[in-house]
């Protein structure tokens, strides 16, 4: 369990930690709460993926049957571009939240399930 504790130099030049009170919360996230919030984001991130390749074959194959039509080519092409730039956000949110956590949480391996 990580603590919060305040350290000294003493003379020697090895490092004295003074550890806090007894029974005294020492806050974070330990455990199950940062394990929720890894599943969470992980489930949220593989969700948005599935839905932007789904939409992205699914665009494919409405273009491929538009017969010519220009409105369902318009169609096919916008939800096309959408579907692209939804799986764009999803990179830039995932690069995003894993730099926020490796600044604040100094863990760099928080998405990778590894010790």
């Amino acid at each position: 369990m990580k603590q919060l504790t305040l350290s000294i130099p003493n003379a020697q030049g090895t490092i004295t930690q003074i550890q806090g009170p007894k029974d005294f919360p020492t806050g974070g996230l330990e455990g199950y709460g940062t394990n929720l919030i890894q599943l969470v984001i992980n489930l949220l991130f593989v969700i948005g993926i599935i839905m932007a390749l789904v939409f992205i074959i699914y665009s494919g194959i409405q273009w491929a049957i538009s017969g010519g039509d220009k409105q369902k080519l318009q169609n096919a092409r916008n939800r096309l571009i959408y579907s692209i730039v939804g799986l764009i956000v999803v990179a830039i949110a995932f690069a995003i939240i894993n730099i926020i956590v490796t600044l604040f949480a100094g863990n760099p391996k928080f998405f990778l399930n590894t010790p």
